[in-house]
């Protein structure tokens, strides 16, 4: 055995002495807060200096005791976390191929035990227990032609986060990501031309598919051993805040809270995944675009916890700019989340992209 110092993303709240700090820390304006390699001493003081400056993650090393590997099997930390990056993405294909084995039962009727589901659910939420950034990594996987299944893994996944930063209970976390799943798998009922059709689709083909949410509520409706309340998530998943959406054209918090929270996940990666009638967008165009038409239809006061999380799950990540630099997200403003501000990779310059000289400046790859 051998102690070794491992890299994490850690909740400021969780600072404790004798950590170290695994890179710099900006402020807003891209002054250096805590330098890499700083040991924290007095945990409460650097608390105090993060809160001060809204900071909510940052990445520290810490001592873990690890098994010797046998010899002429250690790799670089750079490969290392390559494999495990790339041992992730497996996990995710193959947890899908699983989901989509299941769906299809519930699909065609077949007979399917509540234990083949709970172990579903287990695998899918593996990943939760490693150190591995589901955002990112959702951002790795390459896009699929079964879009209906790896939608559903990956809303149940982001249902998922919302959930614990809720901090709602094991039972509750479980049953919404259970509802993220089964969201959409009425849409095997849909016409696959309405489902692939590239143009923008017609009055009646636009009905067809508002039906898929009806569709799924009728798959599952007669299982006993799933509860009511997904039940009714999964029929209310498309209703809006402000009364435009359907199937019942329900308003604020007469729409079920797993319904209120799968429509954030659902729409979050509808949008940064392919679609027939348009490219996928990046998370930061994503989170412009549920910041600036969205916050009437979407419960806010989720919508804005699930922004600046998801926002702050982006610090650290390689981004290239539409003006061909490269870069790293070292800090998210309060105010316009999707405007981050950069250290380029060629120059070590910060770029604040919320600032008006830079509004011709774009992310368009995360890298």
């Amino acid at each position: 055995m051998q102690i070794k110092m491992k890299s994490s993303q850690i909740f400021v709240k969780d600072i404790e002495d004798g950590m170290i700090i695994a890179r710099d820390v900006f402020d807003s304006e891209g002054g250096l807060l805590l330098a890499e390699g700083f040991e924290i001493k007095e945990a409460y003081k650097a608390k105090r200096l993060l809160n001060q400056h809204k900071i909510l993650f940052l990445k520290v090393l810490r001592e873990e005791i690890e098994i010797a590997p046998a010899l002429n099997s250690i790799g670089t930390e750079e490969e290392v976390d390559i494999a495990t990056l790339n041992k992730a993405i497996e996990e995710i294909n193959e947890n899908k191929e699983i989901l989509k084995e299941s769906l299809n039962k519930f699909i065609t009727g077949e007979d399917i035990r509540q234990e083949e589901i709970e172990n579903v659910i287990e695998n899918t939420l593996k990943l939760f227990q490693s150190n591995i950034n589901v955002f990112q990594i959702m951002q790795s996987v390459k896009d699929v032609d079964d879009i209906t299944y790896a939608h559903c893994q990956n809303v149940s996944l982001v249902s998922y986060s919302i959930g614990q930063w809720m901090e709602l209970d094991r039972e509750d976390l479980e049953e919404l990501a259970l509802t993220g799943m089964l969201i959409d798998i009425g849409k095997t009922k849909v016409d696959s031309a309405v489902l692939n059709k590239k143009e923008k689709l017609s009055n009646d083909e636009f009905a067809e598919m508002k039906k898929h949410s009806i569709f799924s509520h009728e798959v599952i409706k007669e299982y006993g051993y799933i509860s009511e309340r997904v039940k009714r998530a999964v029929l209310f998943h498309h209703e809006r805040m402000d009364g435009s959406g359907y199937p019942m054209g329900l308003k604020g918090n007469s729409i079920p809270l797993f319904s209120r929270i799968v429509a954030i996940a659902d729409v979050y990666n509808a949008l940064i995944s392919h679609r027939p009638h348009r490219s996928k967008k990046t998370p930061f165009e994503a989170i412009r675009v549920l910041e600036t038409e969205y916050m009437d239809k979407l419960d806010p006061s989720i919508l804005y916890l699930f922004l600046r999380r998801i926002a702050a799950n982006y610090i650290g990540q390689r981004v290239k700019l539409n003006n061909g630099q490269s870069g790293e997200i070292i800090f998210i403003p309060q105010i316009n989340l999707h405007r981050p501000i950069l250290k380029i990779k060629e120059t070590d310059k910060m770029i604040d992209l919320s600032k008006s000289d830079n509004a011709h400046l774009d992310i368009v790859e995360f890298i």
